[in-house]
This record gives structure tokens, sequence and C-alpha cells, in this order.
């Protein structure tokens, strides 16, 4: 068991694309349409959310460094600019289709946390930056990331911003209080040396919740995207539109900004990717049936384009932006 949640932590986006496909088979043959798919949906949310922010250390933040210009530009990239990216796609690449509208206002509105660290260690960046972002960008996501959805999806759907505070509320913080006593209880109980060796698991087991709701919402939608292929098409355009303005923007102001790589890349990956787990969660629980379809093909695209990114670009980002020489 223990090899199969590392080997889909590894190759989740192989799963997704797997977990997809089969959807969309079982779904054009089977009638998930008139299925309710809530119970499944808020309980895909904890198996995505509680392991993920179990292994999420919130208290290191305390002893983290205090880059100020850093946190802030990253903050406002993951917030301000890339809802404007979204507000900009959804009229123009989505105009017509409100429902995949609203998944790309999701996507701009969401920014992404616990992988910002798992990313920037794989791309040699400043790790304890990293992690002070990802913790202030996730306590904001019940603050700030409503009022984006309202002021950028209102004219989609109808948008009750205090029931978005309230779901996200409750979607972020039982589990973030959950994982903090369940991590200092493992650690109490068995010491640091155990809870670090598990802890390499738990992003395989929130992957399970992430393939639950693929799944059911990708399989409730399946006859009507099969039929309309086009929906497919503008998924795919809208979100790599969206990628390559946001990564643009952000080498932009990361070389303006004067920072440097370690520095910078941590900018460029905050700007650039969103949350997978909470998007979908939301979504599944909120928004229409096609808002989810169009975030359950996202972490297949995400996954591939940061890769690209990271092993790709990052060598001339080194030479663009350069390095720092004295890193402790």
């Amino acid at each position: 068991m223990k090899e199969i949640l590392l080997h889909i932590k590894k190759r989740l986006y192989l799963y997704v694309l797997f977990d997809f496909i089969i959807a969309l088979i079982l779904g054009y043959y089977l009638d998930f349409s008139k299925m309710n798919i809530m119970p499944i949906s808020v309980a895909a949310v904890f198996i995505m959310l509680y392991p993920m922010l179990t292994g999420m250390e919130v208290e290191k933040v305390k002893k983290a460094g205090r880059n100020y210009k850093l946190i802030a530009s990253t903050l406002i990239f993951a917030y301000i600019v890339a809802s404007l990216t979204a507000f900009f796609l959804s009229r123009t690449i989505l105009k017509g289709y409100d429902e995949l509208a609203l998944a790309l206002v999701l996507v701009g509105a969401i920014p992404c946390s616990n992988m910002l660290i798992g990313w920037s260690g794989i791309a040699d960046a400043s790790i304890a930056d990293a992690l002070v972002i990802a913790v202030t960008g996730l306590l904001l996501i019940p603050i700030l990331s409503p009022l984006l959805i309202y002021f950028n999806g209102g004219i989609f759907a109808t948008i009750n911003v205090v029931q978005l505070v309230v779901i996200l509320l409750f979607y972020i913080l039982v589990p973030l209080a959950l994982g903090i006593i369940t991590r200092r209880e493992i650690i109490k109980r068995k010491g640091r040396a155990y809870f670090m060796a598990m802890k390499k698991y738990l992003p395989g087991i929130s992957a399970l919740g992430i393939l639950l709701i693929v799944f059911f919402s990708v399989a409730k939608v399946a006859r009507k995207v099969i039929f309309e292929p086009e929906i497919f098409l503008l998924v795919l355009l809208a979100l790599f539109s969206y990628y390559i303005i946001q990564t643009s923007l952000s080498i932009i102001a990361a070389k303006l900004l004067k920072f440097k790589y370690e520095k910078g890349m941590i900018l460029i990956l905050g700007a650039t990717a969103s949350s997978q787990a909470i998007s979908l969660s939301l979504a599944a629980t909120v928004f229409p049936p096609l808002t989810v379809f169009a975030l359950s093909f996202k972490p297949i695209l995400q996954v591939f384009y940061i890769m690209i990114l990271i092993y790709g670009l990052s060598p001339w980002l080194r030479k663009f932006l350069g390095e720092e020489k004295n890193e402790s």
C-alpha cells in the first residue's frame, strides 16, 4: 500500500488522466447526470485536505525568514494579477460558456498552497520563503477568494459571498486544526523521525480524494462533453493561456524587482500555479457540473506545465535572473 501511495504521488497526472478517461467512458454508457455527488464531494474534500494539512508544518513559519518584498509581490500576483488574467480570458476565450468561465475565475482566485513548497524544493528555490507564502496564502483564501470570485464571476452565476466564506473556512480551518492536532500527537507518541518518515505518504492519500472528485464530476457530464468536444479544446486553450500569461508577467516582475533565481522562482511558481484540492472542493460543493469538469482537467495540465517550467525553463531563468552567491 505504501508503494502505491508513493507511486500515486509521483505520477498523479497519469492517474488523473486514466481516472478522467474511465469516467468519460462509464459516464457515457451509464447515466450519472442525475446523481447527487454532494456527499461524495464533501468526503473527498477531507480526504484531500486533512492529510495535506497534516503534513504542512505551519509552526515552522515562526522560525522562517521574513522577505516581505517577496511575500507581498507573490501574493499580489497569486490573487490580484491572477484574477485579472482570469477576468480577461473568461470574457474572451470562454465567452458564451459561463460554467467554464467560472472554472477559470476559481483558478485565478484560489492560489497554490502546499504544493508551492514541494515545487520550490524541486526547482532549488527558497523553501523557507515558500513555506511562509504558502501558509499566508492559505489563510487568506477564506477572506480574499470569495470577494474575487464575486467580482469576477458574478456575471456568470449568482454568487453568495457569505456562503463561500463559510464553506472555505470550514474546508480549510477544520482540516488545518485536525492536521495540527494529528501532527503533534504523532510526534509526541512516535517521535519526529517517525512523522517525517510517514509524511511522504500523505500526498498520496490526498490524491485519492482528487481522483474521487474527478471521477464523479467527469462522469456526471460525460455525455454532454462527448457530444460537444469543443469543450475540451476551450478548457485546454484557456488554461494554457492563463499559465503562459502568468509565467511571462511574473518573470518580468522578478527581473524588475531584482529577485535572484532562488527568490524569483518562488514568485513565478506562486503566480503560475493554483490550488487543485481547494478549487475542486469548492466547485463540487457550490458550482455547476461543467465548472467542476473544467477544474478536473486542470491537475493533468498543471503538473505537465510546472514540470516543463522547472526542468525546461529553469536553466535560462538562472542566467536571466542570476543566482545568489552566498546562500546558506
